[in-house]
């Protein structure tokens, strides 16, 4: 009996030991493939971010692009009123103050931006400026 019990203690201890073993596994296959999708999700975060970041930059670029070429229709509207002045067309208040408007915009375009060429429209502005306050003190608005 002694042999027997032994046997039965060896076999159930080996059972205990194989059970023991198997959940161990299963926790390493668990830790393998939660670490394998957390692999997963860091690229994809970072695929991610670097998409986000690209489309910013792009962003940013559309976004410059179009303050310059808002300041170069203000320039184009500055020099077309320039002209209708030197051609003696009259003009209301309202365009006057649309104009001056543009050359507001201008301006703080110009001295926020080094590159961006100014050198065309600083007499021309300071001319509208000048008709302008002679217009307001004459009240001689179309």
């Amino acid at each position: 009996m002694d042999i027997i019990t032994s046997i039965a203690g060896v076999l159930l201890g080996g059972g205990i030991l194989a059970f023991i073993q198997f959940l161990i596994n299963r926790h390493d296959n668990k830790h393998d493939k939660f670490g394998k999708l957390t692999e997963a999700i860091e690229k994809l975060t970072n695929t991610m971010e670097e998409r986000f970041n690209s489309v910013d930059q792009k962003i940013d670029t559309v976004d410059s692009k179009a303050d310059e070429y808002n300041a170069v229709s203000c320039r184009v509207r500055i020099l077309r009123f320039e002209d209708e002045l030197q051609s003696e067309i009259r003009h209301s208040k309202d365009a006057w103050d649309q104009c001056l408007s543009d050359c507001r915009s201008y301006e703080t375009y110009a001295e926020t931006h080094e590159n961006f060429r100014n050198n065309i429209t600083e007499a021309t502005i300071e001319h509208i400026k000048r008709s302008y306050a002679e217009r307001l003190e004459k009240h001689d608005f179309l």
